[in-house]
């Protein structure tokens, strides 16, 4: 079984994501900040980050730019409502962009794709 890292502050979408890869069938970890994230990420065994743009303590950015330097080989996701912001990033590393408002079956396609599921 793949496990999922979610990193996202809102509740609600910590709460759908989980659900959906639950059933899905994948394990599924979720953080609610960046800095639980990289806990997360290095006390877990991950395949796949979802990784928001907007959050306390470390941005999206700051914890995307982190993975890729310790774990290239993990596929990271951003998840966000607000691409503007990738735009404005030289050298960010990410395998995907999904943006919120998108169907949530694109978000699990692409999760599977990356994670070869």
């Amino acid at each position: 079984m793949k496990t999922l890292l979610v990193v996202d502050d809102d509740e609600n979408i910590r709460l759908i994501l989980r659900e959906e890869f639950c059933f899905a069938g994948f394990n599924v970890v979720t953080a609610i900040d960046g800095e639980e994230g990289l806990v997360a990420f290095n006390e877990q065994n991950i395949d796949v980050v979802i990784l928001d743009l907007d959050m306390p303590k470390l941005t999206g950015e700051e914890v995307a730019m982190k993975l890729h330097a310790q774990a290239p080989e993990v596929p990271v996701i951003i998840y966000t409502g607000n691409s503007e912001r990738l735009e404005q990033q030289i050298g960010l590393k990410y395998d995907a962009l999904v943006l919120k408002s998108s169907g949530i079956d694109e978000l699990v396609a692409k999760v599977a794709e990356l994670a070869n599921v």
